[in-house]
């Protein structure tokens, strides 16, 4: 395909495995979001989650009084304490994104994270909102909640993964940074290539920075175990070349995370 365009956008970058879609422009360089868009649809989708628990209570209550009193009594308290909890717990959410103060990172529990993402996500398609953009807002309240707690680790578990096209001069400074922290730090091509390094190096804390493609395809597998602190990078000239991320930002992220 590039030998027969030699004009082509592509034709002087070797796509990333999530990016075998892209058409050639540019504009999925802007995914830069607002981390409200994520809070909304997160509002939205613990609504309708409770909306559908009392319409199931409400289809089987006739059958429960049926077979006497002491199951619909059952059922409806645990309808009852399921709502409340998930009412208390968007309420504690919702404050602390919008407070830009984390209360606590028991909001943040890695197996319910991934199923509000899985939620949100569908229900963002569902709307019209891209994907990369969801990842985008997501990624800011979760690097939020996880820079709020005690999370430190000593340089040789902390792992920086940087994707093979970030530019020559992030390159270089990022390599200056490892010299002076003395972290892990590797290069990988994709979600797969990272999943085997994290199983060679066993980290206990990870920086990542990719695109939120790649970002979001590894971070629902790793965070379950590995916390993660993900930084989507930037595209001037679209995906897997000559990105960028802001540096300022990742050094500071790594010196909260060092003991």
């Amino acid at each position: 395909m590039n030998s027969e365009h030699p004009d082509s956008p592509v034709s002087d970058r070797r796509l990333g495995e999530e990016w075998s879609d892209w058409d050639g422009s540019v504009e999925e360089a802007s995914t830069e979001t607002d981390h409200r868009i994520f809070l909304g649809l997160a509002v939205v989708a613990t609504v309708v989650i409770i909306l559908a628990s009392g319409l199931f209570l409400w289809l089987i209550y006739p059958r429960l009084t049926s077979a006497g009193e002491i199951l619909p009594r059952i059922f409806s308290w645990a309808f009852l304490v399921f709502s409340g909890v998930l009412l208390a717990w968007l309420l504690t959410f919702s404050a602390s994104v919008l407070l830009n103060r984390p209360f606590t990172r028991l909001v943040i529990i890695p197996q319910l994270v991934n199923r509000l993402l899985a939620i949100v996500l569908a229900l963002g398609k569902m709307a019209g909102f891209s994907p990369d953009r969801l990842t985008n807002s997501f990624l800011k309240i979760h690097n939020l909640f996880l820079g709020s707690g005690p999370l430190r680790t000593s340089p040789d578990k902390l792992l920086l993964l940087l994707p093979r096209c970030l530019t020559k001069d992030n390159f270089d400074r990022l390599r200056e940074l490892r010299e002076k922290y003395q972290f892990l730090m590797t290069t990988v091509s994709g979600g797969n290539a990272a999943r085997k390094k994290i199983r060679e190096l066993h980290p206990k804390l990870i920086i990542a920075i990719a695109c939120e493609r790649d970002l979001i395809s590894g971070f629902k597998e790793v965070n379950t175990h590995i916390p993660v602190i993900g930084f989507p990078n930037r595209r001037p000239e679209g995906p897997c070349k000559n990105t960028c991320v802001d540096l300022t930002q990742i050094e500071e992220t790594i010196r909260k995370c060092l003991k």
